[in-house]
């Protein structure tokens, strides 16, 4: 008995101890492997799902801002920016130690942006060294097709508006700010700021008394922004390991 278990023992620590080695640029042209992938891609943001029941041809990548909508609430589809040190004092002077602090606010975030061929492909770069010899590279590589171009659909933003939060806050030495924000309601950030056109009032003209309602009910804001079309691309990125002895811009 004792012998069989000395022999299992014995067996089991006769194992041999494999190192793993880098491949050489010869070595990887000999391996091969199956056809690159055709990918994909397709960003929709705030606007109106297609998987949704009300989703018509005619409210196709309109801004989803209706009743139960993601954007029902417009204030929490924005993206905010706020910058190092930037506040403004109680007279609206800048400050850049302490103050309220400035906000950048894109506000109706929203837009469909569908890339409809990406293609994914292992390629062989050929190139010359700073030796001035030919060598090759494998690399990854990615390319684009003009046939079937990138669609963008009503991508943008509303408006754009510097808000500025109804609290103070302050810089620290160290870096990090602190703000006086306890009992502060959300609607006192500037980035959640909620301000609306109100409707102007009836002006009487040649042809009587007209009221201006362009605005009415939309966000405050000075620019907007909105992109509509199809961007087409031919060519190829490739992409793959560089140092100093490949090529002088590496």
């Amino acid at each position: 008995m004792n012998k069989t278990v000395l022999l299992i023992l014995t067996s089991l620590m006769s194992f041999q101890s494999i190192a793993m080695e880098a491949l050489s640029d010869t070595d990887m042209q000999q391996v091969e492997g199956q056809a690159g992938a055709d990918l994909s891609l397709k960003l929709v943001l705030n606007q109106i799902n297609a998987n949704d029941s009300y989703y018509t041809t005619s409210n196709a990548y309109k801004f989803d801002n209706g009743v139960g909508g993601i954007c029902a609430n417009l204030e929490f589809c924005r993206l905010a920016l706020s910058v190092n040190n930037r506040y403004v004092d109680a007279g609206g002077a800048a400050n850049s130690v302490s103050g309220n602090k400035l906000w950048v606010v894109f506000k109706g975030i929203q837009g469909t942006i569908n890339i409809q061929k990406l293609g994914l492909d292992g390629a062989d770069l050929v190139y010359k060294n700073i030796a001035n010899q030919p060598m090759i590279k494998p690399a990854f590589q990615l390319s684009f097709d003009a046939a079937n171009p990138i669609q963008i659909r009503n991508f943008g933003f509303n408006s754009l508006s510097i808000e500025k939060d109804e609290f103070t806050s302050k810089t620290n030495a160290d870096g990090t700010v602190t703000e006086n924000s306890s009992g502060a309601a959300a609607s006192q950030y500037g980035y959640l700021k909620a301000n609306k056109y109100a409707a102007k009032p009836q002006t009487t003209g040649p042809n009587g008394s007209t009221a201006n309602n362009y605005d009415t009910g939309r966000e405050t804001g000075f620019m907007g922004l909105q992109m509509n079309g199809n961007l087409a691309l031919q060519g190829k990125i490739m992409m793959f390991s560089c140092d100093s002895s490949m090529n002088k811009r590496c």
